[in-house]
C-alpha cells in the first residue's frame, strides 16, 4: 500500500477539447469554406487557405502546450 505525501499536488488532467468546442470548429470552417464556393474562389485558393488553417492551428497548439508545460513546471 502506497502513502500519500501530504506535500504533493494533484495531477491535473491532460488537455483536452469537448463536442461542443470540435462541433463549433466544425460549423466554422464548414462556413468558411462554403462562403469561399459562394464567392468562386479557385480551387488553388481553398486549398491555400486551407495550408493557412492547418498551419495556425497547429501553431497554436504547440504554443498551448508550452505554456500548460511552463506551468507545470513551477511549483
Amino acid at each position: 500500500m502506497q502513502t500519500q505525501d501530504p506535500n504533493d499536488q494533484p495531477s491535473k488532467p491532460p488537455l483536452q477539447f469537448g463536442i461542443r468546442t470540435l462541433l463549433g470548429i466544425m460549423v466554422a470552417v464548414s462556413l468558411l469554406f462554403g462562403t469561399l464556393q459562394w464567392l468562386g474562389v479557385s480551387p488553388l485558393g481553398s486549398a491555400m487557405v486551407l495550408v493557412i488553417l492547418v498551419v495556425s492551428v497547429a501553431a497554436a497548439v504547440g504554443l498551448v502546450i508550452a505554456i500548460a508545460g511552463a506551468t507545470d513546471d513551477e511549483q
